[in-house]
């Protein structure tokens, strides 16, 4: 065996492995993305994907100049009683309970919660329908999603 055959074996053999070490490693990276990919986000039956918060254009404002004059102060007008509101009293139906938001979106400040089963006050439904505006037993407000509440009799 000469020198020239010995090196072309062994140039064969490192390219061999090089090409090995080089396929598992790709292969590896292609595995570790796929793991590291988040998930595609769960739809449920309820949910409308149609309706999407559309964006309203801004009217333009022109400054005027104009004599400030003092703008009366308005109190604000506490929410009525239970007893006094134009809604009716329901319950809760979702085993889970229902979590309690401060504006009628699912993207809005989570501001508490509503356990299954509890007695709560529906004060209005958003112009979607899909979520109320509620009040519990001990006076807090927020919004619900919508269908998860079943009206009971006074």
């Amino acid at each position: 065996m000469s020198w020239a055959d010995l090196v072309k074996v062994l140039s064969g053999v490192f390219l061999a492995i090089a090409l090995m070490v080089g396929g598992c490693f790709f292969a590896a990276q292609y595995v570790i993305a796929q793991f590291t990919a988040p998930p595609p986000r769960p739809t449920f039956p309820n949910d409308n994907a149609t309706a999407k918060p559309k964006a309203q254009p801004k009217p333009s404002v022109t400054p005027v100049a104009t004599q400030a004059s003092p703008q009366p102060s308005v109190s604000p007008k506490p929410s009525p009683k239970p007893s006094e509101t134009v809604g009716f009293r329901a319950r809760i139906t979702l085993s889970q309970g229902l979590n309690l938001r401060e504006s009628p979106s699912r993207d809005a400040a989570r501001i508490g919660g509503v356990a299954s089963n509890a007695r709560i006050t529906v004060l209005e439904e958003s112009p979607d329908r899909e979520w109320q505006r509620v009040r519990l037993e001990g006076g807090r407000e927020g919004w619900v999603k919508a269908g998860y509440t079943e009206r009971v009799n006074q």
